[in-house]
């Protein structure tokens, strides 16, 4: 079980950097909401969606792409031309296709946004994309040599920065969105600079056309899929904008700006990990078992994130955002189990990547995404934008079980499904308790909304966030002590969910059976 503690044990580092190199946004959350309000995340949202279909089109799966065929290449000399060439790739590939997209910035932001005079807007968030693929290109050789702690100081400086630029630019210089597009092409161009010049120092800068040609042939079955794909997901937010407004956009960009935290702190640091190791290790003996022990983990830890963010998103957007976006934990508390399912999905289809079958992903992505439009706009018609939501986790159940059943055929593995029984119902269990009690009448909630808070509150009225604004956002957290403590009480219950450990380690069940055997003695 090596191969399990040292996965896991990257996985938390990466974890760990990336909620540093990430948590600009949730950090700058108050300070964005109230400043850009929902007209402002509406154009950050549909911004997304122009680059995310950029995304399907050239990049997706290519740092995959890239380590997949590291770990092919044969001869050792050979693998560092992998990377080099990969990054050069991309690099030529994004600046070709965003070029056009500079000329024709004004009619695609009337498109987009509905304002041709934000293009510069557009042109910012395209350099910034730019600077981000070739960045996450480069970072692919960090992650084949499992340079984790490397990774997590590089996420710390993207932090640092990524903050002081917005609190500067956004705060002190009120720019306003400008300010936040500025703030990502500078954090985007550090991050590439510090990545390309790692990689190119230790693997070169050859670009070899064969090399090219095998990731090109990898990827080129995945776009109609990933298309589809990008289509499906994305056309909930323009049914939305069209069957309801632009303003409801805003509403879905702050409902799924929180399960995405669990993306970046749980499913991609566990990737950036198992990824590479899970091919290294597919041949040898006994490893269909540590994949599927390794997945069981990882649900385990999925779980355990989603359900603490689940119960208590509805108090945080009380606290952090103004009342136009409070119903939005309705559309979290549903995109935290569709993210649960999407990250599931990524260990589900390793049969197929290990099978290089490219084509049969792009297939089955093609015709869940077909389904996806007609559920969006069925449930969007009905049910307006919770009906997204919706959609989205009905396609995920939908989409893991496809996928399982085609990599069954191609890698075996035999998933531990009683461990994942359990976690899957004591998981609803807490939920449903948590979610549906009565906190208010509980003594400690009273000593929390009552005591505690206020004198923390008065204790931060002499510092930055006691002058911000005229003191808004102190008197916001004082006005809503209520939902601080739920989020205390909620939160802290939530955690206790580490009681399923023992049925899903053995080691742990063993220790824990000791320790009660000893008490009972």
């Amino acid at each position: 079980m090596s191969t399990t503690r040292a996965t896991m044990k990257h996985a938390a580092v990466y974890s760990a950097a990336a909620m540093a190199g990430r948590m600009i946004g949730f950090i700058m959350l108050p300070f964005y909401a109230h400043v850009l309000r929902g007209q402002g995340y509406a154009v950050i949202g549909m911004l997304d969606v122009g680059l995310g279909f950029l995304l399907a089109l050239m990049v997706y799966g290519l740092q995959g792409s890239i380590i997949r065929l590291y770990h092919d290449e044969k001869d050792p000399a050979r693998k560092p031309v992998v990377v080099s060439t990969g990054i050069i790739l991309i690099g030529a590939v994004t600046a070709l296709f965003s070029i056009p997209l500079v000329v024709f910035s004004k009619p695609l932001a009337a498109f987009l946004i509905d304002d041709s005079g934000l293009y510069r807007l557009l042109i910012m968030a395209l350099i910034s994309f730019n600077l981000d693929m070739v960045g996450q290109a480069a970072s692919s050789w960090l992650l084949v040599r499992s340079r984790s702690l490397q990774m997590a100081s590089l996420s710390l400086i993207r932090l640092f920065v990524g903050l002081s630029l917005n609190i500067y630019l956004i705060l002190v210089r009120d720019m306003g969105l400008d300010g936040y597009f500025i703030s990502s092409m500078a954090v985007n161009f550090l991050s590439c600079a510090v990545f390309t010049t790692i990689a190119f120092r230790d693997c070169g800068r050859e670009f070899d056309p064969k090399i090219a040609r095998t990731i090109r042939g990898f990827l080129l079955p995945l776009i109609p899929g990933t298309l589809a794909s990008w289509i499906g997901r994305q056309v909930e937010r323009i049914l939305a904008k069209v069957l309801i407004n632009l303003e409801s956009v805003g509403i879905m960009e702050i409902g799924y700006k929180f399960p995405v935290l669990i993306s970046l702190m749980v499913v991609k640091p566990f990737m950036n990990s198992w990824e590479t190791k899970r091919f290294e290790i597919a041949d040898d003996p006994g490893a269909p078992e540590t994949i599927a022990k390794v997945f069981t983990y990882f649900i385990f830890i999925l779980s355990w994130a989603g359900l603490i963010l689940a119960v208590i998103i509805k108090p945080v957007l009380e606290i952090l955002t103004p009342p136009e976006f409070h119903i939005a934990y309705r559309l979290a508390r549903v995109e935290v189990l569709t993210v649960i399912l999407m990250g599931a999905n990524r260990h589900l289809q390793f049969g197929l990547a290990y099978a290089k079958d490219t084509a049969m992903i792009s297939k089955l992505r093609s015709s869940t995404a077909a389904l996806k439009i007609l559920l969006s706009w069925f449930f969007i018609s009905n049910w307006g934008i919770y009906g997204a939501a919706f959609s989205a986790a009905v396609i995920g159940m939908i989409t893991s079980v496809l996928f399982y059943h085609f990599s069954q055929k191609r890698y075996r593995l035999e998933l531990e499904w009683k461990a994942l029984g359990t976690i899957g119902v004591v998981g609803m269990g807490y939920f449903f308790l948590l979610t549906n009690w009565d906190l208010s009448s509980f003594s400690i909630y009273k000593m929390i909304d009552q005591q505690w808070l206020p004198a923390i509150n008065s204790a931060m009225e002499p510092t930055f966030l006691g002058t911000w604004k005229e003191g808004k956002l102190i008197t916001a957290l004082g006005e809503r002590s209520g939902p601080v403590a739920e989020i205390l009480i909620n939160g802290i219950i939530a955690t206790t969910f580490i009681v399923v450990l023992p049925a899903i380690h053995a080691p742990t069940r063993q220790k824990w059976t000791q320790k009660i055997r000893r008490r009972l003695a």
